[in-house]
């Protein structure tokens, strides 16, 4: 009898601490979560400052492909917007916003700009995080392609092994500088990555003869 008030007393205390502790988690759950979106916010401007300062020469040279250009980038901006707000969307959202921005890259680079998909049709369905690609996209543009006189071609693919989920952006316009800096683009997505701890990401920026590669890797369960 006198071990039972003490069992109460225990198993009270027990149950206090767990509550504590998984109060405890679901606000960090939560401060990454809010840190997360304010990331992807922070992205959504970076995307359109970039995309209207490549479109400045446009306007000079071919008005009517700037006025097509501008058009396409309301509604990339308003996918942008309605993509960027969520927690995680289908892969197939973000396929189609790069397809978006790559219409308006390719009416101001014309024929510099070469595209090439592996994209099969089973990564659509998949749900993630938004805004892993599009950085990874912009930044070959930017860096890569639009620099050289001659362009180059983009390669977009999704790959996956046992436990693995592969996206990968190469280009082989401009190489790697030894020199270089990683801009708000790459930044933010690594930010970002930092609270994707379930996926255990890992992003590698190579180069490999003319191929610039930019690899996410994610951890990943398949149904069986």
């Amino acid at each position: 009898f006198l071990n039972f008030p003490l069992a109460l007393i225990l198993g009270w205390f027990l149950a206090d601490k767990e509550r504590a502790e998984a109060s405890e988690r679901a606000l960090q759950t939560l401060a990454d979560r809010t840190r997360a979106q304010a990331l992807q916010a922070q992205l959504n401007p970076h995307v359109l400052f970039n995309v209207l300062g490549g479109l400045t020469e446009l306007v000079h040279e071919d008005p009517d492909a700037a006025e097509e250009a501008l058009v396409g980038l309301i509604e990339m901006y308003r996918q942008l917007t309605l993509h960027g707000a969520a927690l995680t969307a289908p892969l197939r959202a973000e396929r189609e916003l790069i397809e978006r921005y790559l219409e308006i890259e390719e009416i101001r680079l014309g024929k510099r700009l070469e595209l090439a998909w592996a994209w099969p049709p089973w990564a659509d369905e998949l749900e993630l995080p938004p805004l892993l690609l599009q950085p990874l996209v912009e930044n070959a543009i930017k860096h890569g392609i639009a620099p050289l006189p001659e362009g180059g071609t983009l390669h977009l693919s999704v790959g996956r092994s046992q436990d693995r989920l592969v996206l990968t952006v190469s280009n082989n316009g401009a190489p790697l500088r030894e020199d270089r800096r990683e801009g708000t683009g790459l930044g933010n997505l690594r930010q970002r990555l930092a609270f994707m701890t379930d996926f255990r990401p890992t992003l590698d920026l190579c180069q490999d003869g003319a191929w610039t590669t930019a690899k996410l890797t994610l951890v990943w369960r398949w149904p069986t």
